[in-house]
């Protein structure tokens, strides 16, 4: 039984090394015994066997099983349990009524050991229990079933203080979902705002690597340059991919003057199903507006017959020449018939008005069919008399600008068509359009064979 207690006695001298040191101020270095004299060591070491004893046999006192019999039973002990040292945090300050007080308090007793935690204080944004210096808040300072000595689970812990309700959505964010709050947050103190690991902009890329090329490119979405968590929520939400509300509501939010288009007349397709993401990426994009590539690519993805129309034509429309969509239609919606910016009428037949060519006049010159005659007005002229005029300017049989020009595209000069609708049959009328150099000709099912000169 001597020798057990002796075995047990030198382990324990083992581990308390390090705090005997502390508390004496001697550092057991090889270098510093070899230079102490040997009466001077012989009396050290019998001053610290003395110390030792008393405290190795008071500390044995504490675990039996009238006193703490479970003390150090669990997965995770605190060191100075484990090696039955409950003076290292505890003395005694009343023998007879077996009262003990900690030898510092707060945290100052923590840092005796965990020194290095210590410059965590100086960090600007502090957990509230690190603050307050309420280790014991979250640590057990014996002993624990969960890692680091935890009261309990990390996330479940988290919610002794925080309300989970915000953690608990139908949609819930990886970390949060596997109970790992310390994969955002440091639990102790951190130089970001909510304790973050690291700054906003970059936390979020810790894990989703595949946005980091997207912040490179020429347009990035104001939202996500500032914080991603203005469309995403860090936790959990009712919405997939995290986001506060469905969208286009979400996108609403901010894009306040698109809110009219989505309920206009004629809405685009997108719009009305409310898939933004459809021509808009939301985050970034080397094309204006966000668009995922080319406006005029992406507009002829989805409209295919008139990207081969167009694809197979000699003769394009300015703003097609430009890829510009946009100068023609609102890409959201509109009170105008397919979506045009400005009004044009349906009819092939309409009695003519400068208004009905809003549209048209945004580009051209809006006098081209006011006058009967003219030698500057226009081109389409058979010397002075002006053919636009006599096409359009009319009470009954008015042409509308589409009865001979194609909006997009034509292999025709003067984006003239190659036919023309007849009647409620879908017939259609072809037109043959030769360009001379002071004039033309055509060859239309509407009348006989004309040309024109303005010589």
């Amino acid at each position: 039984m001597i020798i057990s207690r002796i075995v047990e006695g030198n382990m324990r001298m083992s581990k308390l090394s390090c705090l005997l040191s502390g508390l004496s101020g001697i550092h057991y270095s090889g270098k510093l015994l070899r230079t102490v004299r040997p009466l001077v060591l012989l009396t050290i070491v019998g001053v610290v066997l003395l110390i030792l004893s008393s405290v190795t046999f008071a500390d044995d006192g504490c675990v039996t099983s009238e006193c703490h019999p479970v003390m150090g039973t669990q997965k995770f002990v605190h060191g100075p349990v484990g090696a039955r040292i409950c003076s290292a945090c505890h003395t005694e300050t009343d023998k007879k009524e077996h009262k003990f007080a900690l030898r510092v308090e707060k945290e100052e007793l923590c840092f005796g050991c965990h020194d290095e935690s210590r410059d965590m204080m100086l960090q600007e944004h502090l957990h509230t229990p690190a603050a307050a210096g309420n280790c014991i808040g979250c640590h057990d300072p014996h002993q624990s079933d969960f890692r680091f000595s935890l009261k309990g689970q990390a996330a479940d812990l988290c919610f002794n203080c925080h309300d989970n309700s915000a953690f608990t959505e139908d949609f819930v964010h990886g970390p949060v979902a596997a109970g790992d709050c310390n994969v955002c947050h440091d639990p102790h103190a951190s130089p970001h705002e909510n304790q973050l690991t690291s700054a906003k902009k970059d936390i979020c890329l810790t894990c989703h690597e595949e946005q980091i090329e997207k912040m490179n490119k020429r347009h990035v979405h104001q939202p996500v340059a500032e914080d991603c968590t203005n469309c995403h929520s860090p936790h959990s939400q009712k919405s997939k991919y995290l986001l506060p509300g469905p969208t286009p509501d979400l996108c609403f939010g901010c894009h306040a003057d698109i809110v009219a288009a989505s309920t206009a007349a004629h809405q685009h397709q997108p719009v009305a199903a409310g898939m933004c993401g459809k021509c808009h990426d939301p985050h970034a994009s080397n094309h204006p507006r966000l668009f995922p590539e080319s406006q005029q690519d992406l507009c002829l993805s989805c409209h295919e017959d008139l990207a081969e129309h167009v694809n197979s034509q000699e003769h394009l429309h300015g703003p097609i020449v430009d890829g510009d969509c946009n100068a023609c239609h609102e890409p959201h919606g509109s009170e105008y018939s397919r979506m045009l910016r400005h009004y044009f009428p349906d009819e092939f037949y309409t009695p003519y008005s400068t208004e009905k060519y809003a549209i048209c006049f945004q580009c051209h010159n809006e006098e081209i069919a006011l006058d009967s005659t003219t030698k500057t007005l226009t081109d389409f002229r058979d010397k002075d008399v002006n053919l636009h005029y006599v096409h359009v300017n009319k009470e009954v049989k008015g042409r509308s600008c589409k009865a001979c020009h194609e909006p997009h595209a034509s292999n025709q000069g003067k984006h003239i068509r190659e036919s023309v609708p007849f009647g409620s049959g879908g017939w259609e009328l072809p037109i043959e359009f030769t360009k001379t150099e002071d004039g033309g000709s055509c060859v239309v099912g509407c009348h006989a064979p004309k040309s024109y000169s303005r010589k």
